[in-house]
């Protein structure tokens, strides 16, 4: 009967032993087992995730005597594991995915890998080595668990400096990985704690400053009794509302809702803001205004950001009234009794460059309001069981408006017996202006 042949490349970590416990082994358990005690003590006093790292590193190398380490933490979300160690390797971190080389082997199993040699396997992957002029001839890569059997990460060795890589190593690197695991894992909550509390307070303040850039003093504008409702659904939110004095005597009332939530869309808004007081001495009409705008956020945002918008363009002393609205659900004036919509005149900016604005004109007259909302109000319970709250209703809510009355109480408390308890999903503003005497 032929004999068995053996893959030169690998061994197997089950090597019967010999049954001898010399002295010199005796003395080498003993400062091992001493090494797992002092894990268990870091994992109740040390929080810091890379010093964790090089501690593992370092008593690994040391009582295992190898050459070299290196410790790759797990990211489950992405699938990849990042050196968070890697002696020798002057580099930023290494990235590789799970299943890639022999790290990334021992991540997709769960199994310890132990070469003899390395260049032999084709998992092995020798950039390093060339990138850095060391030879690996021997490794030991190993996955680090925690109490529940969970991979938190991967330890690897290179080199072992007398004799070769056993059953013994790996037998010590498991004991040594549950308490380090727990260490990491620890670590690791506690930074990404720390780092939930940094981006609340940033958050936080990010949404003090976005208040402190509304206008203030809302009667401040000659010839109208104006009302505003700002509530973003997040911190900060995509919609922006302003009102900017011109040089001529005339008020630029703007309303805005940028595509998306959270903070990307809040910077947006603040751009937008920053283009509109820039331009607010502009002599040319509100649709070149709008147009420029149109182009320049195409010019920033590529395509992957747009805003709906309505810029009215208000003249106390004729109370001349000239809407843009771009995209954005219809306006709805209210004069003698009557509610019009008014409708989109041009696109969405951001979307296309060089698109082509409309305008519409209105002379109103005391008692006349215009009522200024984003799509949070009118798209309010969408996909829910309640449905959409629509536009019909808001036009509603102001046909049956009381003269002198001011709809936004009445709008936001409609809305809210419209959600049955359930939360808003968008922001939402509203402007309401009244044309006083």
């Amino acid at each position: 009967m032929a004999a068995k042949r053996t893959d030169p490349r690998s061994r197997s970590t089950t090597k019967p032993s010999n049954g001898v416990a010399d002295l010199a082994l005796l003395r080498g358990r003993v400062r091992r087992l001493r090494a797992i005690v002092d894990a268990g003590l870091m994992v109740n006093s040390e929080l810091d995730l890379e010093h964790i790292a090089q501690h593992v590193v370092a008593i690994a190398t040391r009582l295992i005597g190898a050459e070299r380490g290196s410790l790759f933490l797990l990211d489950p979300s992405k699938a990849t594991l990042s050196s968070l160690v890697a002696q020798g390797l002057k580099a930023g971190a290494l990235t590789l995915g799970v299943g890639d080389g022999i790290v990334g082997a021992v991540a997709a199993t769960g199994r310890s890998i132990l070469l003899d040699h390395p260049y032999e396997d084709p998992r092995f992957d020798p950039q390093v080595d060339h990138a850095t002029g060391f030879t690996t001839r021997s490794l030991l890569t190993v996955p680090v668990k925690d109490r529940d059997g969970v991979l938190v990460a991967v330890l690897q060795l290179l080199n072992k400096k007398r004799g070769v890589f056993g059953r013994d190593d790996v037998k010590f690197l498991a004991e040594l990985g549950a308490s380090f695991a727990l260490a990491l894992t620890t670590a690791t909550l506690h930074r990404e704690i720390v780092a939930r509390e940094r981006m609340s307070k940033e958050l936080q303040l990010a949404a003090d400053i976005q208040r402190t850039l509304q206008p203030g003093d809302l009667s401040a504008v000659p010839g109208l009794a104006l009302e505003v409702v700002f509530r973003p659904c997040l911190e900060v939110g995509g919609d922006y509302f302003d009102c900017i004095p011109r040089d001529d005597g005339s008020w630029w009332l703007v309303v805005a809702d940028v595509s998306g939530k959270g903070v990307s869309s809040a910077l947006v808004a603040s751009n937008l803001q920053a283009y509109f007081w820039s331009r607010r001495n502009d002599p040319r009409d509100v649709t070149v205004v709008v147009g420029d705008g149109n182009d320049l956020l195409h010019r920033l945002a590529h395509g992957r950001k747009y805003a709906t918008l309505l810029l009215a363009q208000w003249t106390p002393s004729t109370k001349e009234f000239a809407l843009v609205n771009a995209g954005h659900p219809p306006a709805m004036l209210l004069r003698e009794g009557s509610v019009e919509r008014m409708d989109a005149t041009g696109a969405p900016i951001g979307l296309i460059p060089r698109l082509p604005y409309g305008v519409k004109r209105y002379t109103l007259s005391t008692g006349d309001g215009f009522l200024f909302y984003t799509d949070g109000v009118s798209e309010a319970g969408e996909g829910t069981p309640s449905g959409e709250f629509g536009l019909d209703r808001v036009e509603a809510v102001m046909q049956d408006l009381a003269p002198d009355a001011a709809p936004l109480q009445d709008l936001i408390e409609e809305v809210e017996r419209h959600l049955r308890g359930a939360p808003l999903t968008d922001d939402v503003t509203l402007l309401f202006a009244r044309v006083e005497t």
